[in-house]
């Protein structure tokens, strides 16, 4: 069975986030290799790795979250990763929140990062998938959109 994007996507923002979160408000690398373990493929024309379609979808949810305004880096490292990369005031705001749907007191950055830790990839995805509702919610409040 095939993952749909929209889950490979939460999964792996959530594991972005988890990280960011971790290490906040110290600024950190993003490698490709640390986020997944197959994203990288061995081109014999170029003569070094280059990011596969795993790979590539990985960067593209780190440029969509950039763009979003939940993070911020400082450079693309060569086909390998992003450098100096740190949730910015909207991530961490939106990972700072408990959302009244949970049972639980922790934040959603404190559970994202326990879910990693347990390799819930399942749990991780729906996470993100609530702190990007809550994101959107914040925005939305603060445009004076009815949300």
């Amino acid at each position: 069975m095939t993952t749909s994007n929209i889950k490979r996507f939460d999964e792996l923002t959530g594991q972005i986030l988890g990280v960011l979160y971790e290490s906040f408000p110290v600024p950190r690398v993003l490698l490709l290799k640390d986020l997944i373990s197959d994203g990288i493929s061995f081109d014999e024309r170029v003569g070094f790795d280059v990011p596969n379609e795993n790979g590539e979808f990985l960067f593209a949810c780190i440029d969509w979250l950039t763009e979003s305004g939940y993070l911020r880096f400082q450079s693309k490292i060569q086909a390998t990763g992003y450098s100096e990369c740190v949730l910015t005031a909207k991530g961490l705001e939106v990972l700072k929140a408990t959302p009244d749907s949970l049972s639980t007191e922790s934040s959603l950055g404190e559970q994202l990062i326990d879910a990693s830790k347990t390799g819930a990839k399942s749990l991780i995805g729906d996470l993100a998938g609530q702190a990007l509702s809550i994101g959107v919610k914040f925005a939305t409040n603060h445009l004076g959109l009815p949300g």
